[in-house]
């Protein structure tokens, strides 16, 4: 018969029952168990779940390694409400022998103004570092392409046109194309080779693909293009039937053009700049008559204005003249020194002042030296490219 429960007086010993002990025992650890064994099954499934979905942390040991992991919205700072990132390539043969990662970012707004960097990389102590080898802002409605000569081509819109030169301009040439070369290990900009039709690879490049597309252009005909060249820039009324190829033998090609009045004969190199096959378009590389030449050292470097000039082989009593084209091949705006001072050597020196809202377009100088109005004298023509800074 089980105990009941009953009132002892102070210091009196309790009997309890022994098999309600050992119950109460029993269940505490059971308890404690079930337990312990939940929060161990949880701790595992968390273990699972975290091995699953976390990607395994690589360390790059070498440099192409860092270009291919490299998370460049870090290192350019990308702002996403403002800037959309574009495709990271990796380049060979852009900076020489090593590889190199091309980014670009655009910004969202009606500009839509065009980041580029290049990225190389270094090793120091036997870790790879990223290097930035390039960076240009702020081309509005901007393009970058790696040539197939293997240089860096950038293009911007010319946002200084007016209607009326938009009007007149072919759409290649409303955006400015400025070129790129590794060496001596930095970028530096480059002059193309070709005069006309074009002065940049940016355009000459589209011209080729319009060509091989099918399009009827015509630039395909060396003789045809140096009379063009004549009439678009030396502003020759007519054609002579004289004009004749001297040599061609496929890629470069000589032609001599004449002209009456005044008496003129210009020796014209034409070359397949793009493609040398029997598809590939002429692009005129050198003009200039017989005995003229001009210090190019002034022309190395970008041109500031105002532009001093030094030459020989002037008519000494004719009128020389100095003429500054833009990127579209138009005539830029200069002041009162374009006429230029010739000795009774023939040597001529001045200098032309000029404003221009486009630093490091692609332009070209025309040196003209014409004979008096009715004299027999052979006029002096000489056109150069030049980097406007």
């Amino acid at each position: 018969m089980p105990n009941t429960t009953k009132t002892y007086e102070p210091g009196a010993v309790v009997l309890s029952n022994p098999e309600a002990s050992r119950r109460k025992r029993l269940r505490k650890p059971k308890l404690l168990t079930i337990l312990f064994s939940l929060l161990l099954l949880i701790a595992l499934f968390h273990f699972i779940a975290v091995m699953h979905t976390a990607a395994p942390v690589v360390v790059p040991t070498d440099c192409l390694g860092l270009l291919r992991t490299t998370d460049y919205t870090q290192v350019v700072h990308l702002k996403p409400r403002t800037e959309a990132m574009g495709a990271v390539q990796l380049v060979n043969q852009l900076a020489g022998e090593q590889a190199v990662a091309l980014v670009s970012v655009t910004g969202t707004d009606a500009k839509h103004a065009l980041a580029v960097y290049v990225f190389g990389c270094s090793m120091r102590q036997h870790t790879p570092k990223l290097t930035t080898l390039f960076s240009q802002h702020g081309l509005v409605q901007g393009t970058v392409e790696v040539s197939l000569d293997h240089t860096l081509v950038l293009s911007s819109l010319d946002s200084s046109l007016s209607p009326q030169q938009l009007a007149l301009v072919q759409p290649m040439q409303q955006n400015i194309y400025r070129e790129y070369r590794w060496h001596n290990g930095t970028f530096e900009q480059v002059l193309f080779p070709s005069l006309y039709p074009v002065t940049s690879r940016g355009e000459a490049e589209q011209l080729q693909q319009q060509a091989n597309s099918g399009q009827q252009v015509p630039w395909s005909n060396p003789l045809a293009t140096a009379e063009q060249m004549a009439k678009d820039m030396l502003k020759w009324p007519l054609t002579s039937s004289q004009d004749t190829v001297v040599s061609n033998n496929g890629t470069t090609a000589q032609v001599n053009l004449f002209q009456q009045s005044p008496q003129m004969e210009v020796n014209v190199t034409l070359s397949r700049l793009i493609q040398q096959t029997n598809n590939g378009l002429w692009f005129v590389t050198a003009a200039h008559t017989s005995g003229i030449s001009l210090k190019q050292a002034l022309l190395s470097t970008p041109i500031s204005s105002p532009l001093l000039l030094h030459g020989s082989g002037a008519l000494t009593d004719g009128q020389t003249t100095a003429t500054l084209f833009d990127h579209t091949l138009s005539p830029m705006a200069i002041g009162i020194g374009n006429i230029l001072t010739v000795d009774a050597n023939g040597n001529f020196s001045g200098s032309i002042s000029f404003t221009n809202s486009n630093p490091g377009q692609p332009g070209l100088l025309l040196i003209q030296s014409l004979p008096p109005s009715g004299s027999s004298e052979m006029g002096q023509v000489l056109l150069t490219n030049v980097i406007i800074g």
